[in-house]
């Protein structure tokens, strides 16, 4: 298959995956009051206060642009693929009871996680990165 296509899919899944968690992060931001009851209902951290949320929501949106654009990418794309596994982890509860509104929408984590896990091993094959860009203009 022709680099450039294989690049142009690195990048469709790249965006997609990027503005799927950046909705996510921003939402730290709008509703931090749904960022305490995450942790404290789903994970039982009663420490895990909203005064937090700002701050976590602040990183990951720095992530996510990171990513986005294909800046460091080991450890963009490695940082959003940790930041995604460790959502599905604490979900999993959630997932095996999919019957049950709306722990059934949250197995859209789940294909995001596995685009994630497959971008992070192509990372190198992503010529459409800033990364890349860079690469083939130093030569």
């Amino acid at each position: 298959m022709p680099q450039h296509k294989i690049s142009a899919a690195l990048l469709t899944i790249r965006l997609t995956i990027a503005a799927f968690l950046g909705v996510w992060a921003s939402l730290k931001f709008y509703r931090p009051e749904w960022f305490e009851n995450v942790f404290t209902n789903m994970y039982g951290l009663d420490f895990v206060t909203r005064d937090l949320s700002t701050y976590v929501g602040g990183l990951q949106l720095v992530i996510v642009a990171l990513f986005a654009l294909g800046l460091f990418r080991t450890f963009s794309y490695g940082a959003l693929v940790l930041m995604q596994g460790a959502g599905v982890l604490g979900s999993l509860p959630n997932l095996m009871n999919f019957t049950s509104y709306p722990n059934n929408l949250m197995w859209a984590a789940v294909p995001a996680l596995g685009a994630a896990v497959a971008l992070f091993i192509l990372r190198h094959e992503d010529g459409f990165s800033l990364d890349a860009l860079r690469a083939a203009r130093a030569g």
